[in-house]
């Protein structure tokens, strides 16, 4: 059930589950009922962020190469991407649990059960080889790995889980350790077959003795790397090794010489032309020499990598959302509050007109408020719920007309260059959050600078690919118009970095700065649908690069809107605000402006007195308010009661009434 706060608070809709007991006399009869409420609007709100969590992942997961699957917190399995009923031959959305468990071979499921278990009950990594059943019917190895997604508290939410086709891998292995017992036991095999495994292997094969000094390689070693066996055979395969990797690849040598095997070693080969490949080893020695077989798993790792990483970007993002949900609704009460404050103010300025002190006071008070309604304007940007108005503009054009005033701001001893590629594409953005963002960044970068140095504002046309996307999962690839903002500041360290968006961080001394800068400009390029990179090293300055959507649409050009002084009136105004308070100050403020006004508590009171036949010339209402009549709704009754009324909506916290998508709804003034 939904239920709005007390009266006097301000307006907002709460999720209550309520539980109704009977309450009975001594005689069993019914005499009342006990109503308890829990209010779980914070944990329907979590969970929200939860399933947007999981809609990204879903997306990313269908489009990497391995089977991926994800279980609850208590190892229930609950999703596969369509690798897995590809592979499996099931009608998609027809497994679970106990479905998949039937493709594991009888002799496999026992193993892979009881080390699930041990991951669930420790919370380690999940790690286990089985056989799958194909569609036709034939098994294959698998390596099977899953992560625990945690929360911010170190609880665990989620598992994330793949499947690794290695029934290759085996399949060498098991070729290797025939070919070994071959050649220890010297049973008589046709040298055919044997120059036949050894030339037609995919898998590079090696015979080196114990210094490390290569005997032989087969021609995989060609075709995967690039070498002749006449630039390896005599010399040290310890040459090729990646250097990080060099120390580790000894040290299983040496396990090697001892006479142990190797299993699934993995280190980095390097190919003739320079680049390096990841290889998984099995090797085994006899008396004189170590007989080992690679494969190549560079593609394995990637994925690997790129699965961690976006590991990493759901949790962030739902960190951030949760700090966004926050902040809104912490805006939207400061703003109730702040027009309280200033709108009395500023009725008490008219009675203490002529005394110095008492205006002197007044005009610190109403700079306070003005200070404060910034920080809440930041807040709802972070939180991506402020009311944007894009239009189609030209970036380069704005830019030009704020260099003047970004001189004023940053000072003679900061040099300032604007590069402006030609060709330029136009883009879809609020142009005054544009340049709110590009001062913020000024600001930013004359503080990292001490007040010296050079700022370079640089716009272009930007393409960010499919491979690009793939490493920063909340990236639509596609084609956006780049601004960036360049300083030869400090820079930032990796610590600092990690936090730079978060709302309240910040290096600056205490009173110096409110550490929503950076955050107002992360909320609005994400929710005018674009993209944001920092680069930054300690001591080599900043960069920060905004991403925004391409428009083909042709640039908008509005009127120049001059200020006057507020002139007042004689018509008529109904007032609707639920806040009495907030009521109150409007009504006594367009009083004294000579307006005659009539006020509502709720959108119906309101929609009664314009029924009531009342000429009425403007209706100035809140966009959220009680009741079962919206905002919207007694704004389209009104005007076809009264074709000619103006509508105003005025709030300090939109929500989803009048903007969509992050903007304002056609025609609506706010």
């Amino acid at each position: 059930m939904h239920l709005a706060r007390t009266p006097g608070a301000a307006p907002q809709l709460r999720h209550v589950d309520f539980v109704c007991q009977p309450v009975r006399s001594e005689d069993g009869d019914v005499i009342g009922i006990f109503i308890q409420g829990t209010d779980v609007t914070d944990r329907l709100l979590a969970e929200s962020a939860v399933v947007e969590s999981e809609a990204k992942f879903r997306t990313f997961a269908q489009a990497m190469p391995n089977q991926v699957w994800s279980a609850d917190r208590h190892g229930a399995l609950d999703w596969f991407n369509d690798k897995v009923y590809a592979f499996s031959g099931k009608p998609s959305g027809k497994l679970d649990g106990l479905a998949w468990h039937a493709t594991l071979h009888p002799d496999d499921l026992p193993h892979a059960l009881d080390r699930w278990r041990q991951a669930i009950d420790t919370g380690g990594t999940y790690e286990c080889e089985f056989r799958i059943r194909r569609a036709d019917g034939f098994y294959r190895w698998h390596l099977s790995r899953a992560l625990p997604i945690r929360d911010a508290a170190g609880g665990i939410v989620r598992w994330v889980g793949s499947n690794t086709d290695i029934e290759d891998q085996k399949s060498a292995a098991r070729a290797l350790e025939r070919l070994n017992k071959t050649l220890e036991q010297q049973v008589a095999e046709s040298h055919a077959d044997r120059d036949r495994m050894w030339r037609l292997s995919t898998d590079v094969m090696l015979v080196a003795d114990f210094d490390a000094n290569i005997v032989a390689i087969n021609p995989a070693w060609t075709e995967l790397l690039g070498w002749e066996a006449s630039a390896l055979v005599g010399r040290s395969f310890m040459d090729l090794v990646h250097p990080d990797d060099r120390i580790e690849t000894l040290a299983e040598v040496g396990d090697l010489s001892a006479g142990r095997r190797t299993y699934k070693f993995i280190n980095r080969y390097r190919c003739r032309d320079g680049h390096y490949v990841v290889l998984s080893w099995t090797a085994v020695p006899d008396a004189r020499f170590i007989h080992a077989v690679g494969r190549d798993i560079t593609a394995d790792r990637e994925a690997a990598d790129a699965l961690r990483r976006t590991e990493l970007a759901l949790q962030q993002s739902q960190k951030m959302e949760t700090i966004g949900k926050l902040t809104g609704g912490v805006a939207h009460d400061f703003n109730n509050l702040l027009q309280v404050i200033s709108g009395n103010l500023q009725l008490l300025a008219a009675d203490v007109a002529g005394n110095a002190r008492a205006e002197r006071r007044l005009g610190n008070a109403l700079g306070g408020v003005q200070r404060g309604a910034k920080l809440a304007s930041q807040l709802l940007a972070f939180g991506r719920r402020q009311p944007l108005e894009p239009k189609t503009i030209r970036i380069g054009r704005l830019i030009g007309g704020m260099e003047d005033m970004l001189r004023r701001s940053l000072g003679e001893a900061i040099e300032i260059e604007t590069l402006v590629s030609g060709g330029l594409w136009n883009t879809l953005v609020d142009p005054t959050q544009v340049e709110n963002a590009i001062l913020n960044l000024a600001i930013n970068a004359r503080d990292a600078m001490d007040g010296t140095g050079k700022l370079t504002l640089e716009a272009g046309n930007a393409f960010l690919d499919d491979a690009y996307a793939r490493q920063h999962a909340e990236v639509a690839p596609g084609q956006y118009v780049m601004l960036a903002v360049t300083d030869t500041g400090c820079g930032m360290t990796p610590d600092v970095l990690a936090q730079a968006y978060e709302p309240f961080f910040s290096t600056k001394p205490e009173g110096k700065g409110t550490g929503l800068g950076l955050s107002m400009v992360y909320g609005f390029v994400k929710q005018s649908g674009g993209h944001i990179k920092i680069y930054s090293e300690p001591g080599m300055g900043t960069t920060v690069k905004l991403y925004l959507p391409r428009s083909h649409d042709r640039e908008e050009t509005g009127p120049v809107l001059e200020t006057t002084l507020v002139e007042g009136g004689r018509e008529t105004i109904l007032v609707a605000e639920d806040d009495d308070q907030v009521r109150a100050t409007v009504v006594e403020t367009l009083s004294e402006l000579g307006y005659r006004v009539l006020k509502a508590s709720d959108a119906a009171s309101a929609l009664a007195i314009v029924e009531s036949g009342m000429s009425i010339d403007l209706l100035f209402t809140d966009v959220v308010m009680p009741g079962p009549l919206r905002s919207p709704e007694l704004a389209r009754r009104a005007r076809e009661r009264l074709p000619g009324l103006a509508v105003l909506f005025t709030s300090g916290y939109t929500e989803n009434s009048i903007v969509h998508g992050g903007r304002l709804d056609a025609g609506v003034d706010l």
